[in-house]
């Protein structure tokens, strides 16, 4: 069986489950970008170059339309997506596959769809969309239109959580037609090639930044956009009133409040601390080595990867309820999650969670169990299965 993955450029959470897929047997896997992203990249909700320090084409099958492209924005750029769409056309019609599943809803897909059908191929999305948030009311048709026309043309569904699978309902998806797929994430086996390497990395790490040691660690690690809210959590942080062994780390940056923390956090606060953007072996060991990991986005927010990634390392999480993993986190009692609006419920979890050591090891090891259905394995191994099913 032949099995193309359509996917926009490479994304880092990704890369371990394709070279998991390009393990198998059963399959003939490929990836398909539009784009081939340089290693060191400029990214605009960063606002700087970024490099995540992971080999992102190595042990599996793939191929690009552009290569060199240096800026992420311009992947997903109006003109950009015409001469994608023009490339799919060409390469579908000549191109051997049976099965093409497209990741998210983008205007290419919607025409790598269209040729699937047409082939009488098998069509499925896999999406980290949800459907929370106030949207003008045009706005809301507009998208029910799109969404509805798109669906007409796919037979599968994949969906990451009980959100995700609630926004393919909302839009007219048959809840049979649905297949729950955990998203997989990068873990410590993909990121460091042995113990010396992340020795290394861990060495690296706290020389560079030697205020974290001897500390308990709240991390926020994400972007400092409006959606994020970094403020939002520094001032719950300091409402809590935590004892002087805590200290909120914050790495990322970017975005719009990337000044006003800077500006905040440079009057000296008592243990709040800005890193800077950390690369993949770095952001895994400040998990490794942090209590609680926070994500108080407000709507916007997509699935939390960033709390899924930590899930892997012993972590207790704090969450707000418009964060698209939080119904997982409840169900699993993987950590606490508040009601986005509240900063005092913010400040009060940070509060207990920072209190009592019991209930932060009980999350602890419920992530630990639950980390076992992102790993890249288990999503290759169900997705082998459910292709194997197919009638084609």
């Amino acid at each position: 069986m032949n099995f193309l993955f359509l996917c926009t450029h490479q994304i880092q959470n990704l890369i371990p489950l394709f070279v998991e897929l390009d393990k198998k047997k059963d399959i003939n896997f490929k990836t398909l970008y539009w784009d081939k992203i340089d290693e060191e990249h400029f990214d605009p909700l960063f606002n700087q170059k970024i490099n995540f320090n992971i080999d992102s084409f190595k042990n599996y099958n793939y191929e690009y339309f552009y290569n060199n492209k240096k800026n992420t924005k311009d992947t997903t750029k109006i003109s950009n997506q015409f001469l994608v769409s023009f490339k799919l056309i060409k390469y579908l019609f000549n191109k051997k596959f049976d099965v093409i599943l497209v990741y998210g809803y983008y205007f290419p897909h919607l025409i790598a769809l269209i040729i699937a059908k047409l082939l009488r191929k098998k069509t499925v999305i896999r999406s980290v969309s949800y459907n929370l948030g106030k949207r003008h009311y045009i706005k809301k048709i507009l998208r029910n239109c799109y969404y509805r026309f798109v669906n007409l043309f796919i037979d599968d569904f994949w969906a990451i959580g009980e959100l995700n699978t609630n926004f393919f309902i909302n839009f007219g998806v048959k809840k049979e037609r649905i297949k729950l797929i955990p998203s997989s994430q990068i873990n410590k086996q993909f990121v460091f090639k042995n113990d010396e390497d992340f020795n290394i990395a861990k060495k690296d790490v706290f020389e560079k930044h030697p205020q974290l040691e001897n500390k308990k660690i709240i991390l926020y690690p994400g972007k400092f956009l409006k959606k994020k809210r970094p403020m939002f959590l520094i001032e719950g942080f300091i409402d809590a009133k935590v004892n002087n062994d805590w200290i909120l780390v914050l790495v990322g940056g970017g975005g719009y409040y990337h000044n006003h923390v800077l500006e905040f956090i440079n009057k000296k606060p008592k243990n709040i601390f800005y890193l800077g953007f950390k690369n993949l072996k770095e952001i895994s060991i400040l998990y490794m080595f942090s209590e609680i990991v926070v994500l108080p986005s407000d709507y916007g927010e997509t699935n939390g990867n960033v709390l899924l990634e930590a899930s892997q390392y012993n972590c207790s999480l704090i969450a707000s309820n418009r964060v698209g993993i939080h119904p997982e986190i409840i169900t699993n009692q993987t950590g606490l999650v508040f009601e986005a609006s509240k900063k005092d419920e913010l400040a009060k979890q940070i509060q207990l969670l920072t209190d009592d050591k019991i209930l932060r090891e009980k999350f602890k090891e419920n992530n630990l169990k639950f980390s076992k259905i992102i790993q890249p394995k288990y999503a290759a191994d169900k997705i082998t299965q459910i292709l194997k099913n197919y009638e084609l």
